[in-house]
């Protein structure tokens, strides 16, 4: 080879050798938009705040970021929040099921995405159940078994235990009933008409009352009603003793001491003062909670002067609320303030369903260790909630309410999951008889613990004759949740 070729080889081989690789230009990551950095918030509140803050991962800014840009909403970043909690084979699920968001708020009550409201309600207070009029029936109809107190509905006069014939004039409002089983496409078919009626602006009904009366009442449809959350509230009269009676839907706010919640449960304990009741039968049959501070409350007013001082309960929270200078003082042990006592409670009769839930939980749960109390359940158990909320506020539009604190007793009862266990279960919930009967079936059985005569059957008025021969199939539409929420931090 002469040098002329060996000189060109080697310069080619240079040139190729030499050659870079010309990869394509990176593209710059999309800046994080303000969603991203409203999810990002979330990520971070609910890392401080969970009950289970171990098992979320400590990330900085811009693997928050990272991560929440996998959600397409605000409630699937929650929902993948609450799946890294630990499992519980009680829910076959993570064990927190109860955080959630509210995105809707913009008037200044709290109302919820998911049908959550404190202090008001809207629409018309109504709850349905099903009921077969007597044992040979082939058809339920809707029964009325709860109108929310400051309802439409309730001050109307609408009570528990009327059966509904037609809804705005509509009378095809019946399922069928094979002896065992409602005929599932009757029920959707029915239950979607019923919904629609409490969604419409008028409300029209049909009924046939509790004391066998018939009536028809017509009914505006309210935005923002204020709750009363007294059902009722009376005393049985006895030879040798009286018992209280009282039924309470929710634990809506009695603070401060001009509220008018607190104005009439203050009157309502002195009478039962004045009629130096020893026993009180507590209708939480479907209250399903509230504030805190009036679980506090009315465990004060039922306890004795003589507890006054000790334990109500304490809370469990994670290490950050615990040390933290602006949550910390929230969640100090809570101790009874009693001395100047109205009542001297030997037993108290709590009726129950599984509605009964959270704040409701948590009042039984502090009386346990110093009076009787007497679980009457419609099943088995409460539902199951001894933990709550403190709320977050990420944006003017959206509320993060995360599952922070867990509650113990002064005997450290806790952990009631799968609901609190009862002392009488099975004890039907006679939907067709009005609270404060003293013949319906949880409060007879109250009072037939309480050691008074058993009252008189009478027989009824009521064409139906649902007295002997009625029977709840179960709820068409429930009362919403209250939970169980502290509001001071």
């Amino acid at each position: 080879m002469n040098l002329y070729k060996y000189l060109l080889l080697c310069c080619l081989g240079l040139l190729f050798a030499c050659k870079k690789e010309i990869k394509p230009p990176v593209e710059p990551k999309p800046e994080p938009t303000e969603d991203d950095f409203i999810k990002g918030d979330i990520y971070d509140y609910f890392n401080k705040y969970s009950l289970w803050t171990e098992q979320i991962p400590d990330l900085d800014e811009e693997g928050r970021l990272e991560f929440v840009k996998k959600y397409s909403s605000n409630n699937n970043l929650l929902a993948a929040l609450k799946n890294m909690t630990p499992f519980y084979a009680g829910y076959n699920g993570s064990i927190d099921r109860f955080s959630f968001l509210d995105e809707s708020s913009a008037d200044g009550n709290l109302s919820y995405t998911d049908g959550f409201r404190m202090d008001t309600n809207e629409g018309y207070g109504l709850y349905y159940g099903w009921g077969i009029l007597s044992s040979s029936a082939t058809v339920a109809y809707p029964v009325i078994f709860f109108v929310e107190g400051g309802s439409p509905a309730q001050k109307e006069g609408v009570t528990r235990g009327s059966i509904v014939y037609a809804v705005n004039e509509d009378e095809d409002i019946t399922v069928g009933y094979n002896g065992s089983n409602l005929n599932q496409t009757d029920v959707r078919r029915v239950g979607a008409k019923l919904e629609a009626a409490l969604e419409a602006s008028s409300l029209k009904l049909k009924v046939e009352t509790a004391s066998g009366e018939e009536k028809v009442f017509t009914l505006g449809y309210e935005d923002a009603y204020e709750i009363d959350p007294v059902i009722l509230d009376s005393v049985y009269t006895y030879p040798d003793k009286n018992i209280g009676y009282l039924a309470y839907s929710s634990f809506e706010e009695v603070w401060p001491n001009t509220h008018q919640n607190y104005i009439k449960l203050e009157e309502i304990f002195a009478s039962f003062k004045d009629a130096n009741i020893k026993d009180l039968i507590l209708d939480l049959r479907y209250n399903t909670g509230g504030y805190v501070s009036t679980a506090e409350y009315l465990a004060n007013k039922m306890v004795n002067a003589a507890d006054d001082g000790k334990l109500m309960f304490k809370y469990v929270v994670n290490d950050y609320l615990a040390t933290s200078s602006q949550h910390k003082a929230s969640f100090q042990d809570v101790y009874l303030e009693n001395r100047n006592s109205q009542l001297e409670l030997e037993n108290i009769y709590v009726l129950v369903t599984e509605q009964t839930a959270s704040a409701a939980e948590l009042l039984i749960s502090v009386l346990k260790p110093y009076l009787n109390v007497v679980l009457i359940a419609e099943t088995d158990r409460t539902y199951g909630k001894p933990v709550g909320f403190f709320p977050e506020e990420i944006t003017d539009d959206v509320t993060l309410w995360v599952t922070s604190f867990k509650t113990i007793n002064a005997g450290g009862y806790t952990d009631y999951w799968n609901g609190m266990n009862v002392d009488e279960d099975n004890i039907d919930d006679y939907i067709f008889k009005d609270f404060g009967d003293a013949t319906e079936n949880m409060i007879a059985k109250a009072l037939d613990l309480a050691g008074v005569p058993k009252p008189s059957m009478r027989a009824s008025s009521r064409k139906s004759s649902v007295t002997q021969h009625g029977a709840k199939l179960g709820i068409i539409n429930k009362p919403r949740e209250r939970n169980m929420l502290k509001m001071n931090n």
